[in-house]
């Protein structure tokens, strides 16, 4: 099942762009898989905050960034990431990178995140 989650953000004419850029999200097994996709920045950084927050606070279990489409993730989106991963880490729970592309693992071995890079899935850097 995917559902899309729209924020608040996208319902006024200036989160039309965020509107499109909308992650979905779907339940697998007990985890929550939040999809990126294209290229993902500083404008893209309210949705997506949202979205996580949302995810968070409404479902259980551990959460899964899927970055197998996600063309580019600039620092912005990284580091609402990482404030996500914190968030869920006091709960008990987890955030994981799945299939991040040779550039994303880089921005995310930056802010100390390759650790989260699903094991099957991690990049050389």
């Amino acid at each position: 099942m995917t559902i899309t989650v729209t924020p608040t953000s996208a319902r006024t004419a200036s989160g039309l762009r965020a509107a499109l850029a909308v992650p979905a999200v779907h339940a697998e097994g007990t985890r929550t898989v939040v999809v990126l996709r294209g290229e993902a920045d500083l404008a893209d950084r309210p949705v997506l905050a949202d979205v996580l927050s949302r995810v968070i606070a409404l479902r259980a279990g551990d959460v899964v960034i899927d970055l197998t489409d996600a063309e580019f993730l600039d620092t912005a989106i990284v580091r609402a990431l990482a404030v996500g991963e914190q968030l869920l880490e006091r709960r008990g729970r987890r955030l994981t990178f799945r299939s991040p592309s040779r550039l994303a693992a880089q921005v995310l071995d930056v802010f100390g995140l390759t650790e989260l890079i699903e094991t099957e899935d991690v990049v050389q850097l």
